[in-house]
């Protein structure tokens, strides 16, 4: 058995690059952006004025101003504001040559026809300088990130109607256990609805990768290697739940070296999720995971999705969260690290919800995220910092 730290560097290590694809800005969200993206232009591309108001000079404040004209947001001013006149501005337009100053409408006051003065205190300049927001070639999106809604909101700005992303790598997900039924089907006996595919399906195109599911596989040598040489044969990457333990049943790291993969670890000090089991082809990876869902959904969280980041060139790690525990927290063993499901309080403080173990699925839905706890730490103090990742 090895420690987390060490599996996770063998995990992440072993990550191959996907191919790139040039796709439209519209179906560029969630993808991972693999080369940058530069500006052809300066943002702001002129001083532009951040209220409504008019536009003067700043020594003129205090003194009767004349409107020269009205510039809207999309027409450029047509006049030059020289001393003793202004003109009425709005939000976004031009500032006029010769204007430095742009005071708002609440700090007008007409004075006449065509006329008007300051009546407000001297502030911010409410003027947004030109390329002050970007200038003409700078980087405006790094490689390496996913592209989200405000992405694609500086893709628009910057005319970049096509960018260069990851190709999404193709996993496969397999169940095994004779007493799964999938989920249409109601359970009889000692059977129970097969979960774990479904929420691997799910985390997977969360994580902006492609999913296909192959099926449940009987706790059979013949049936586990049918699947499995397919789904290897199929993907980039193979999930393949339940059947990694040690018991008469567990017979997937037998098929996994039926099939020639190389097999990097069988066990992993972590919990849940403690029989991972990894391994690498010509050209797949295939992880085991344990049978148990929230097992499953964890171990997909802290080793899988590292994993298929890296396969699409994702350089930006999840940050370093830290909260205050609410109450104290204590295990009753300690050779594992640990992540326990927990909601935030209205205190901002992590509070661990009521989890029976690593098949209390329903505990996941009222968890923000996971608390870690390192390995060798059995008890933690209320108000004791603690590591958290949100899920």
């Amino acid at each position: 058995m090895i420690t987390f730290e060490e599996a996770f560097r063998i995990v992440t290590g072993a990550a191959f690059h996907t191919g790139k694809e040039v796709v439209k800005i519209n179906d560029a969200a969630g993808r991972a952006l693999a080369e940058p993206v530069r500006s052809d232009m300066d943002m702001p591309p002129w001083n532009k004025s951040a209220v409504d108001g008019y536009a003067c000079r700043h020594e003129d404040l205090f003194t009767g101003l004349t409107v020269l004209e009205t510039v809207a947001a999309g027409a450029l001013p047509s006049m030059t504001v020289v001393p003793g006149t202004c003109s009425r501005i709005m939000t976004g337009a031009a500032v006029p040559t010769g204007a430095d100053y742009v005071f708002m409408l609440e700090d007008a006051e007409e004075t006449g026809e065509g006329k008007v003065r300051f009546t407000g205190r001297p502030g911010n300049d409410n003027i947004a300088r030109a390329a002050e927001d970007c200038y003409s070639g700078q980087t405006v999106l790094k490689a390496g990130h996913y592209i989200k809604p405000q992405e694609i909101a500086v893709m628009a700005v910057v005319g970049a109607m096509e960018v260069t992303v990851s190709c999404r790598p193709k996993v496969g997900v397999i169940s095994t256990g004779n007493e799964l039924v999938e989920p249409d089907q109601t359970p009889a006996g000692a059977q129970i609805r097969n979960s774990n595919a479904s929420q691997l399906m799910a985390q997977v195109a969360r994580a902006g990768a492609t999913g296909r599911y192959y099926g449940i596989a009987r706790d059979e040598e013949a049936s586990i290697e049918a699947l499995l040489r397919k789904a290897v044969e199929e993907n980039d990457v193979v999930l393949i739940s339940g059947g990694v333990s040690f018991g008469d049943y567990d017979l997937v790291p037998k098929v996994m070296r039926t099939l020639g993969l190389t097999m990097h670890f069988d066990q992993v000090a972590m919990q849940p999720g403690k029989p991972l089991t990894f391994c690498t082809g010509e050209k797949t990876a295939v992880f085991g995971l344990p049978g148990n869902p929230v097992s499953t959904f964890v171990q997909f969280e802290v080793m899988v999705r590292p994993f298929l980041d890296r396969m699409m060139r994702v350089t930006a790690d999840e940050p370093k969260m830290m909260m205050p525990l609410a109450a104290d927290y204590s295990r009753q063993r300690a050779e594992r690290m640990a992540w326990i499901p927990f909601t935030v309080t209205p205190a901002g403080e992590a509070l661990p919800v009521e989890y029976h173990g690593s098949a209390h699925i329903t505990a996941l839905t009222s968890a923000w995220g996971l608390i870690t706890i390192p390995r060798g730490q059995s008890w933690i103090q209320k108000g004791e910092m603690v590591s958290v990742r949100q899920i």
